[in-house]
């Protein structure tokens, strides 16, 4: 292995052992207790690394050479992996992955909530790795035309052929608009001189009824080709539920849709899960995973074991997902959510289930948590489910306030789910179990949900 040595330098060589996987997707390695992450890397395997940044507690490098390939390293499915940035972790065997998974949030709960041996349970990985997503958005880019972002380079696109992760025809679709675009002369938008009209493509597929809503993300600016796309989409999928347009002002990668335009056919699909349907938008937040997410949202239905009349908090509720099948189950459900055409479509899903008397309120949930509970008191339990950023000290510590019996926190990133249980452990919560589910094979991202109980006193 490396010699001691105080500094690293950019560019420089070094033979690394991987030890494990992070957070972030790449191996971890030390050099003198320095932590060096290394992209491209497997557990378990020796390889030579090139360094590309040297921090004062840390160094970044990448793969140039596997010199001793772990026994999880696999052959890539996908011919693109490496320079696409939708997958990071093809060359790893799934169940390593998995497990990986499950170690990143034990280190997490452990290093960054300080809680000593947290009861995590073993991870609840997929059934099947591939073909999982419902929804895929492929960028269009002057180089490149259409694909996926390249990886480490936001301001570039893979030209993608095919892809493991949608549907066979989602890879048809990619390939057939993007001829459409090149043959009629429909200029992508342009990041750089903020010129051109097609800005990006998106797929939406109901895994549980089979409905398709095709998407254009474009420009402002007129778009007379319209029919044509709508032809060129039926060509590949005849069946397609609903084509639609998608205006995007704003000059930024991601900025918001302001207005959907209907092309052809309804301007949403539907979608069940967990035997319940929802209508789902161009636009509208879902689980990506729709087998996965049912798993979890079992989960913490059978963990908050509502009864009639019992009164359940669901704060950041999106389009409803688990306030429908809570009070599906009989609790008595009041919800919160900041973005209005979401809550606005939990009471629709609602009244499409047949179900009545869901208390939905828009706003921030910092604002409207303690109206909640000065509505209707104490919860008997309280579900949330925050953004990636966390929901941060200041609603925790609401949380805690409500002295609501059981909480249940679900969770998109573990680095932020650490500190926030850190806020809540001081209001006399103690930590049952996290149980982590992979909703997104061949990424590091991971949800887990944490379940928390007011002990006698707290």
């Amino acid at each position: 292995m490396t010699t001691p040595r105080a500094t690293l330098a950019r560019d420089e060589e070094l033979t690394l052992r991987v030890d494990r996987l992070a957070y972030g997707g790449r191996g971890v390695a030390r050099v003198d207790g320095l932590v060096v992450f290394v992209d491209g890397a497997a557990p378990g395997e020796v390889v030579r690394a090139r360094v590309r940044r040297v921090r004062r507690t840390f160094a970044e490098a990448a793969t140039v050479e596997v010199l001793e390939p772990s026994p999880a390293r696999t052959p890539p499915r996908c011919p693109h992996f490496g320079p696409c940035g939708g997958c990071v972790w093809q060359h790893i065997d799934y169940a390593v992955q998995a497990h990986a998974k499950e170690a990143i949030v034990r280190e997490s709960l452990t290093h960054l909530g300080g809680i000593a041996a947290p009861p995590v349970r073993p991870i609840v990985a997929a059934t099947d790795p591939w073909y999982y997503r419902n929804k895929m958005e492929f960028s269009f880019h002057p180089v490149g035309t259409l694909g996926l972002h390249r990886r480490g380079d936001w301001n570039a696109i893979v030209r993608i052929e095919t892809c493991y992760l949608q549907s066979d025809v989602s890879a048809a679709l990619v390939r057939a608009v993007r001829a459409f675009a090149e043959d009629a002369g429909v200029p992508p938008y342009d990041p750089r001189t903020h010129r051109g009209l097609l800005r990006a493509l998106v797929v939406r597929e109901g895994r549980g009824t089979g409905d398709r809503l095709v998407g254009l993300l474009t420009a402002p600016g007129p778009f007379p080709q319209a029919a044509a796309f709508a032809r060129v989409v039926r060509r590949v999928a005849p069946d397609v539920t609903g084509i639609v347009r998608g205006v995007v002002p704003g000059v930024a990668d991601g900025a918001p849709v302001e207005t959907v335009e209907p092309i052809d056919g309804r301007p949403y699909l539907e979608e069940i899960l967990a035997g319940l349907r929802f209508r789902i938008g161009l636009e509208t937040f879902f689980q990506t995973n729709t087998p996965q997410a049912t798993r979890m949202v079992e989960y913490v239905v059978a963990q908050a074991a509502p009864t009639p009349g019992q009164r359940v908090f669901d704060l950041y509720c999106g389009v409803g997902t688990f306030a429908l099948a809570l009070a599906r189950a009989g609790a008595s459900v009041a919800a919160v959510e900041v973005v209005p055409a979401a809550a606005e479509a939990a009471r629709a899903n609602a009244a499409l289930n047949g179900l009545e008397g869901l208390d939905v309120r828009t706003g921030d949930v910092r604002l409207v948590l303690p109206d909640l509970a000065a509505a209707y008191g104490p919860p008997d339990v309280l579900v949330l489910d925050p953004p990636r950023a966390g929901a941060g000290g200041k609603v925790m510590r609401k949380i805690g306030r409500t002295r609501a019996r059981r909480v249940i926190y679900v969770s998109c990133n573990p680095t932020t789910l650490a500190p926030d249980l850190r806020e809540l452990l001081p209001f006399g919560y103690r930590l049952i179990e996290v149980q982590p589910f992979d909703l997104f094979p061949h990424t590091y991202h991971v949800e887990a949900v944490a379940v928390l109980d007011r002990h006698a006193g707290g």
